[in-house]
């Protein structure tokens, strides 16, 4: 699948994206070692933004809920929907960017920047990631 189809599909899901109360919806497309596409929105709430929930994460969560967890790459627009109108120049979360860290750490991430569909890697946008390092972990027996 082209990152052209891919964004083209993440346009679609962004219809359908839940925003109350910014009206800034945002729309995301991922596609799966299995070839199978999952698709997230922006799922606002009202009385507490920090229940809010971003496309990236409902995208990789849906895939994960089928058992999917080799994420290839992820397409994300957004923009006014009320408008129509996508952004120029969008990027991920930093809660986003870390949550593709932990669950997909080798993903190709599709925006638009300059009116032009590029792909870049977790590491463009953060030069010095936090990875938990596996042996320290209080939660690994080994």
């Amino acid at each position: 699948m082209s990152n052209e189809e891919l964004i083209e599909i993440a346009k679609m899901a962004q219809k359908k994206a839940f925003a109350p109360v910014t009206s800034y919806g945002v729309g995301a497309a991922l596609l799966t070692s299995s070839k199978t596409i999952y698709i997230g929105t922006n799922i606002e709430e009202y009385s507490i933004i920090g229940l809010s929930n971003c496309a990236e994460r409902v995208a990789i969560q849906n895939a994960i809920s089928h058992g999917d967890r080799e994420i290839e790459k992820i397409a994300i627009v957004g923009g006014n929907i009320k408008t129509g109108m996508l952004d120029d120049n969008l990027s991920p979360c930093g809660v986003c960017l870390q949550y593709m860290l932990d669950f997909c750490k080798d993903v190709d991430i599709i925006t638009y920047v300059d009116g032009k569909i590029v792909s870049k890697k977790i590491t463009d946008y953060l030069s010095n990631p936090f990875e938990l390092n596996k042996k320290e972990s209080i939660n690994n027996k080994d």
